[in-house]
């Protein structure tokens, strides 16, 4: 196991932007303080070559003009707010839209351009920590925000873990993720599509939403319907039926309302296999 810390470039206004390098003898994780965002992800394939599976940029500058949140951690809030207000105890906000009426991951300043510190976790051999602030007001969110992103890398179980703590000194609303890009075929030019990845999805019910992807406040079936992964498909095998949420979605861009085993534990969201080069790709999730 290594870890270094090393420059990256700066910004277009001068600030140092660094990257820290994760790796065993199976993955290789780049991760920049710009965004903590997931630039580069390398795993072998069967025949044991490493290849990067995420899409990214490589200048500090294609990130500052990146429209797509390649990678990036976005928050506070991760996608979509429904006419940019929300009511928190009885007090309605008002927060920055920036996709038509609607708020997307944030409005214009959020987590993904933000620049993070990055060190080596204390007491740790396996991971960094990135921190960030944003002050109370941010595009209208209340309470000042501080977040922790640890990455670790865990040998015994080939996998990349990303821990999230948030604190505030006011209620406010909070939904972090991460918006990374995957392609188990690997990332080449030009890049193969992913229709063929295999997936399933640990979900008996889903989240429709509306022509402008706000969700209708609906919990749906998946059962009869093409966004039903509770057995494997593919991504392209009914990725263009003319199913209504499909329409909406432009494809699959939706929430699924996971099967838990209890609130807290930590359960196998979906899987993904790309059977060119034989990687599978496993999520698990608290939430």
């Amino acid at each position: 196991m290594s870890i270094q810390i090393k420059d990256f470039g700066k910004t277009t206004a001068g600030q140092p932007v660094k990257v820290g390098i994760l790796a065993n003898d199976t993955i290789e994780v780049h991760i920049l303080s710009y965004g903590a965002t997931i630039q580069q992800l390398l795993v072998p394939e069967r025949k044991g070559n490493k290849v990067d599976v995420v899409l990214g940029y490589p200048t500090v500058q294609d990130y500052e003009l990146n429209t797509c949140f390649l990678g990036a951690v976005v928050g506070r809030y991760a996608n979509r707010i429904g006419g940019s207000k929300f009511t928190l105890y009885e007090e309605e906000y008002h927060v920055t839209p920036n996709e038509g009426k609607n708020c997307l991951h944030s409005g214009l300043h959020g987590f993904n351009h933000t620049l993070f510190d990055v060190a080596l976790t204390p007491g740790e051999t396996d991971s960094v920590t990135m921190t960030a602030f944003s002050p109370a007001g941010t595009d209208g969110f209340p309470g000042n925000l501080e977040v922790e992103m640890v990455y670790r890398l865990e040998e015994e179980e080939n996998a990349l873990v990303i821990e999230y703590r948030a604190t505030t000194d006011k209620a406010t609303v909070v939904n972090l993720t991460n918006h990374g890009f995957f392609n188990l075929a690997g990332i080449s030019n030009p890049t193969p599509t992913i229709e063929n990845n295999i997936v399933t999805i640990n979900a008996n019910f889903y989240t429709p939403i509306d022509e402008v992807s706000i969700p209708t406040g609906e919990v749906a079936k998946v059962e009869g319907t093409p966004m039903d992964f509770t057995t494997p498909h593919t991504v392209g095998e009914r990725i263009n039926d003319k199913f209504q949420q499909l329409i909406n979605g432009a494809g699959y861009d939706h929430c699924y309302v996971l099967n838990k085993i209890e609130t807290g534990s930590l359960d196998l969201a979906a899987t993904c296999f790309e059977p060119n080069s034989g990687r599978t790709m496993e999520v698990y999730t608290t939430e």
